[in-house]
């Protein structure tokens, strides 16, 4: 399945869960427990984000072709999108986990939660937001531009800090800087990014920090992944000019 249409699904402490079939958002009442999910009642889907960032090629990042499949709400379904749905509305889903592959002088392997329905059917599932990203300083090692990359020259100078109150502090290689991070789902957008201190540095440094500005202002969306180890954003338009970026921790460099 294309990343683009990526199904995902979160756990809230509200006793739900939410989550997107692929391009059609959804919220079902659940029973968590160690070993078992049980899913009941749909609810109305989490409203967007407040504020809408900027404008992306639906018919790109989500393509709807004609289908008969429909959810509780009337609402169309890709064949791809009805697997989902059929797969979490089949009974009580059991939590196990997937062994990874050992690699040769590698490390002990680690394991991907797994959640396996009454019929046998298996979806394996990716940690996308780690807790352990938030408080975590890390540093912009790469901007990507379609299929190349670049090294930020000034990374050293630079450091970005995800607060769990949805803000994003820390420098951009010569002045501080302030932004929102909204998180939804396994998109990540920037907005409200602004200077809060202006000192002259050396010219690599104001040139990069220019640069960086300018990308957060302009609100794209990331398809994202993060841990401890570091994050990578994507942006999610099919589009050679696609913006990335790329971000280490602080202490790995």
């Amino acid at each position: 399945m294309p990343d683009a249409t990526r199904p995902w699904v979160e756990f809230r402490d509200d006793g739900t869960i939410a989550g997107d079939y692929g391009c059609t958002p959804f919220r079902m009442k659940a029973d968590l427990t160690a070993t078992t999910l049980t899913l009941g009642e749909d609810l109305p889907p989490l409203p967007p984000p407040s504020a809408t960032p900027a404008p992306t090629d639906e018919t790109t990042v989500c393509p709807k072709p004609p289908s008969r499949e429909k959810d509780d709400a009337g609402r169309e379904l890709t064949d791809s999108e009805a697997q989902v749905r059929k797969f979490f509305h089949r009974g009580p889903l059991r939590l196990t986990e997937k062994k990874l592959p050992r690699e040769v002088g590698g490390p002990p392997p680690g394991t991907l939660p797994q959640l396996r329905n009454e019929h046998g059917d298996v979806a394996t599932l990716t940690v996308v937001r780690s807790p352990s990203i938030f408080d975590t300083a890390f540093r912009l090692r790469q901007w990507m531009v379609g299929d190349s990359s670049d090294t930020v020259k000034s990374t050293k100078d630079t450091s970005f800090t995800f607060h769990r109150d949805g803000t994003v502090t820390g420098k951009l290689g010569c002045n501080d800087f302030t932004a929102e991070a909204v998180f939804n789902g396994s998109d990540v957008f920037f907005r409200a990014a602004r200077l809060t201190t202006h000192r002259t540095c050396a010219a690599q440094n104001m040139q990069d920090e220019r640069s960086i500005l300018r990308i957060l202002q302009r609100s794209l969306v990331y398809r994202y992944s993060g841990d401890s180890g570091g994050i990578y954003m994507m942006e999610q338009v099919d589009d050679y000019r696609a913006t990335g970026l790329g971000f280490t921790r602080a202490t790995d460099q």
